[in-house]
């Protein structure tokens, strides 16, 4: 029986896909990097970036919360004391001196996205004086993307001004369920009214996107109860909307989502049901679903770029940027250099340790050879637009598409007798059943998930 009948998902078919896979922030996934100490490559790297002149984007992490969400997977450090806070802008102060070092004369930077953690955990004079590591050292565009990442329950009226003067005009905030019951279960007490405080804030002091982070599959939840929460934030109106699925993965990395017992867990179907409750929702009330998890209002940048099918996907998610080098300061943080991926430590004392006299410290490292490349377009191809041009990609990277992923394509043909997949030798394209598959779907065209990589990633559903 079709738990919708409008997209024909039917139990068996839950039951069958919902297995681990990654969500292809980036190809190849981090657990197939390489481990080691690698500051020399890595200034290497930089020195090369720093001999043209595009501009780069720049993500600084931020790992400091006041309290512990129990279902959070990011990178943080729980934490009220501000020495050790101090010490780690020290830090990354010289991280950041040491990155512009190796790039050279000022490098110009068209994007700078602050993550945690929380970044509002910092006062407005610690904000300014990240900025000032950052305005002082690189060449800043005028018509460059400052956004933020901030915790209703903490940023203040005061802090928002400041990162506004600063140049901020985007800022995601964490909401993920409204409901107390639910946010009792994740350590996560968040008024309706604190949430509706925080974006009218925002949103009278100027900021030109807003965006709202939801969270679906937290103990508790049901399809009927998510409604009321996507009742209350559509009343809000943000410009953006991310629903993400919730990684439950406490015998492996997040030893803290232990605290979440496994039978307050949604079932797989009744997931999949607050999922399509979602998907239903906000197509109702006039957003427009980007890839799997996103939503914008048609004028929205992001929704003007999946029309025109200039939109993209990172480790921030779905993007209008495209061939941006972004680098990552900052405990943990990524950076992307199109052929190479590189990370910094994961473990804050070591990263406040190593990170003096501006030294680099990268610990993970993935450079990407010719497959790699066609892949990971092949993969955020389907992750952005739900479609693949063969003849395309056949011009493109001169190639013979089927036999080159003959392995690939037998398994889409699989896909295909469900009715996720439409097959033609033009085009490969997701039905709207599909769409909500597009992890799996995708996965085919992941030649290292064959080497036993794909436990360590959540479920699909």
């Amino acid at each position: 029986m079709p738990l919708s009948a409008e997209l024909e998902v039917t139990l068996e078919m839950v039951k069958r896909y919902n297995r681990p896979g990654p969500r292809y922030t980036s190809y190849p996934t981090v657990p197939t990097w390489k481990e080691g100490e690698f500051s020399e490559d890595y200034a290497t790297c930089l020195h090369e970036e720093g001999q043209n002149d595009q501009p780069i984007s720049l993500y600084v992490h931020i790992p400091f919360c006041r309290q512990l969400c129990t279902f959070c997977g990011c990178n943080k450090f729980i934490t009220n004391k501000q020495e050790i806070v101090e010490r780690y802008l020290t830090s990354l102060d010289h991280e950041i001196s040491g990155v512009a070092e190796r790039l050279g004369s000022p490098k110009k930077l068209a994007e700078v996205h602050f993550g945690g953690g929380t970044p509002t955990f910092l006062n407005p004079h610690q904000i300014e004086m990240v900025v000032e590591m950052i305005v002082s050292r690189f060449d800043v565009q005028n018509d460059g993307e400052w956004a933020f990442e901030a915790d209703p329950r903490v940023t203040t009226m005061k802090q928002l001004e400041v990162l506004f003067e600063l140049g901020f005009r985007r800022v995601s905030f964490g909401v993920q369920d409204l409901d107390p019951a639910i946010q009792r279960a994740i350590n996560r007490n968040q008024t309706v009214e604190q949430s509706w405080k925080t974006l009218e804030t925002a949103r009278l002091l100027g900021y030109k996107s807003i965006n709202l982070d939801l969270v679906y599959g937290l103990p508790l939840q049901t399809h009927h109860g998510f409604r009321k929460t996507l009742e209350e934030v559509n009343k809000m109106r943000p410009d953006r909307l991310a629903v993400y699925s919730f990684a439950y993965l406490p015998g492996m990395f997040k030893t803290h989502q232990r605290a979440i017992r496994e039978k307050d867990l949604p079932t797989p179907e009744e997931k999949i049901q607050i999922y399509l409750e979602a998907i239903s929702f906000f197509a109702e009330v006039g957003y427009v679903m980007i890839g799997m998890d996103h939503y914008a209002l048609p004028e929205d940048e992001l929704a003007i770029a999946l029309k025109n099918r200039t939109l993209h996907r990172n480790f921030m998610g779905y993007t209008t940027l495209h061939n941006m080098v972004q680098i990552g300061a900052g405990v943990s943080a990524i950076s992307d250099f199109g052929d190479s991926y590189w990370q910094n430590p994961k473990d804050l004392d070591l990263y406040m340790e190593e990170t003096s006299d501006n030294k680099l410290i990268p610990r993970r490292k993935m450079c990407l050879d010719k497959e790699d490349q066609l892949r990971r377009k092949v993969i955020e191809t389907l992750m952005c637009h739900g479609e693949i041009s063969i003849p395309d990609f056949e011009s493109r990277y001169q190639i013979d598409f089927r036999n080159h992923f003959e392995q690939a394509w037998t398994e889409l043909e699989q896909f295909a007798k469900e009715g996720l997949v439409s097959l033609s030798s033009q085009k490969i394209d997701l039905t709207p059943v599909g769409m909500l598959f597009t992890r799996n779907i995708a996965m085919p065209f992941d030649r290292y998930l064959k080497e036993g990589g794909s436990l360590q990633f959540s479920k699909t559903i």
